[in-house]
């Protein structure tokens, strides 16, 4: 398995339409990325997201995580500031 660590800006949205646009538009839309096992969306602090996203297959993670480069803005008012992916070695 790999994950997919990904740090947001969210500056440039408010709180409860980021959220309405995570619940409604990204999550729905990554469960449904071949692979996919798990994410996890953590509460935004300082303006600051971060998710880790779980996928069966480097190539999997890979994948999403072409489709969410650094710079990128994957949603209105969401820019991407890292990126990475990552073995998982152990999950509970």
């Amino acid at each position: 398995m790999h994950a997919v660590l990904l740090e947001v800006d969210l500056s440039g949205t408010e709180r409860e339409e980021g959220l309405k646009n995570l619940r409604e538009t990204v999550v729905p839309r990554v469960t449904q990325a071949p692979g996919f096992q798990s994410g996890i969306w953590l509460a935004p602090v300082a303006g600051k997201g971060l998710s880790v996203v779980v996928f069966e297959g480097e190539e999997n993670a890979q994948a999403m995580a072409a489709m969410v480069a650094v710079g990128s803005n994957p949603s209105p008012g969401v820019t991407v500031e890292r990126c990475e992916v990552r073995e998982v070695v152990a999950s509970a």
